[in-house]
């Protein structure tokens, strides 16, 4: 017994040591573990403050983008709803528009107002993410450290493009006398292809290719200045002379369907026109509330009243015109005009053409859609020179259009003129006119026309007119 006694008394103090050496070593172990654990720690407080802050900033972005998303949609919505009535309005009055109205001009105001509303939207992103606490990068505008915005950039390319237009104006035309080319047939009176665009803020273009009894050519290509100081403008290329009023409008727009005697006697079928430059003034209005002055030059191309020398002998035009707004509903134009040129081979022997115009048009603000009246004329003076003297001719048309509804004209034109180039020979006519307009880009028109020319012995013609035009594109029935 005490021999085990002893040896267990022997090994008691190496299995104290053994116990010491243990617990040491546990302590110092989870002493390095716990040490080990502390930047785990550490680093996963860390990653989930960041993921906090992302979701944060990704709560806010989104709530940024919702809110303007909303504020865009309203505004879209709204301007939606002004282009809508903008459309039924002119849908509505489709003769209504003022004469001296550019169209392209009100476009471009349009998209201009268009782009702003959207610029505005656009660049509310910003500050709407700043908000909301978020960190969004806007793009740099121009003069921002010369990068260029991003915004709007698609439609400023597409605004490089034209305004690309195709009417096309069909008749069929019934006469009880034969003979005549254009009677008893259906026939294209014109086809037309319309190029138009502003090509910088100081000059906009137009092109206007035309087909005639299956020829093609070239009716009106110029470039013009709108924005000249002092009131002025510049014209440059093919256009059609401002010779009152109706000698401006194609084929398509003219308010019957065939041009007034007078015009034809004394212009021709095609009317006054030719290449050359025209200088326009708009100044204060010393007279009524707007007045404006045209001066052209243009190569002769008319062989009716001039000689169709081209340059060798240039035609001069005039014309000023003054404009009054009467009331709420009425206005009044009248208009003066005078073009020169010579009438022989020779250049012995000159033309001058001297011309009033008068338009007068009421449209009830409040009734606008469904009534309106129209009263237009012109009175013209020729004086022609020749070797058998001179030989001075007169005439005049005027007409009257009245609005029944929405989409149906009535109207009557009363013509008379002296022949030019039938001396002592006179003709006179009545067009009684229908026009229906299915919308702003189709019109459907019954004309009927009594003629009456006065040689030695009367002779009378009766016509009737079917006319069908229709359109494709922004270019309308332009008229001036």
């Amino acid at each position: 017994m005490h021999g085990l006694g002893e040896r267990m008394n022997r090994e008691r103090p190496t299995d104290n040591f053994s116990k010491v050496v243990t617990t040491r070593y546990v302590k110092n172990l989870t002493l390095v573990l716990a040490v080990m654990a502390v930047p785990a720690t550490a680093m996963a407080q860390e990653e989930s403050q960041e993921i906090a802050e992302l979701r944060q900033r990704v709560t806010a972005l989104e709530t940024a983008l919702s809110s303007v998303r909303a504020e865009y949609d309203g505004r879209l919505a709204s301007l939606e709803e002004k282009l809508a009535a903008m459309e039924r309005g002119i849908e509505a009055a489709p003769t209504t528009v003022p004469n001296n109205a550019q169209e392209e001009s009100l476009d471009d105001e349009e998209r201009a107002a268009l782009e702003q509303e959207l610029a505005g939207i656009l660049g509310g992103v910003a500050a709407s993410g700043q908000a909301g606490g978020a960190d969004i990068a806007t793009p740099a505008q121009p003069g921002q450290g010369g990068q260029p915005s991003f915004s709007g950039q698609a439609r400023t390319l597409n605004q490089l493009n034209p305004e690309i237009s195709v009417s096309g104006d069909t008749f069929l035309t019934l006469s009880d006398q034969s003979g005549n080319p254009e009677s008893n047939q259906f026939r294209i009176a014109e086809f037309e292809l319309a190029f138009q665009a502003p090509l910088d803020p100081f000059s906009l273009a137009k092109a206007f290719v035309v087909q005639e009894e299956g020829e093609f050519g070239v009716e009106e290509a110029y470039i013009d200045w709108t924005t000249l100081p002092a009131g002025l403008g510049l014209k440059f290329g093919a256009y059609r002379n401002d010779f009152g009023k109706l000698n401006r409008w194609h084929q398509h727009a003219l308010p019957q369907s065939n041009r007034p005697l007078v015009q034809q006697a004394f212009f021709g079928e095609d009317g006054l026109r030719g290449v050359g430059a025209s200088l326009s003034w708009l100044p204060r209005p010393f007279l009524g509330d707007y007045n404006e002055f045209w001066i052209q030059v243009t190569n002769d191309e008319n062989d009716v009243s001039f000689s169709g020398r081209e340059f060798d002998t240039p035609v001069v035009t005039f014309h000023e015109t003054n404009y009054w707004d009467l009331s709420s509903a009425t206005y009044f134009e009248v208009g003066l005009s005078a073009s020169s040129g010579v009438n022989d081979e020779q250049g012995d022997f000159r033309t001058l053409v001297l011309g009033t115009d008068w338009n007068m048009v009421w449209s009830p603000p409040a009734e606008a859609l469904y009534k309106g009246l129209e009263l237009r004329g012109e009175l013209l003076w020729q004086r022609r020179e020749g070797l058998e003297g001179t030989n001075d001719s007169l005439g005049a048309y005027t007409f009257a259009t009245y609005k029944l509804n929405q989409r149906l004209f009535v109207g009557l034109r009363g013509d008379w003129t002296d022949l030019p180039l039938e001396p002592g020979s006179s003709v006179w006519g009545v067009s009684p006119y229908v026009d229906w307009w299915q919308s702003e880009w189709v019109r459907i028109r019954l004309q009927y026309s009594y003629n009456s020319r006065m040689f030695e012995e009367p002779e009378s013609e009766n016509q009737l007119f079917f006319q069908v035009t229709w359109l494709l594109g922004p270019h309308k029935h332009e008229q001036y």
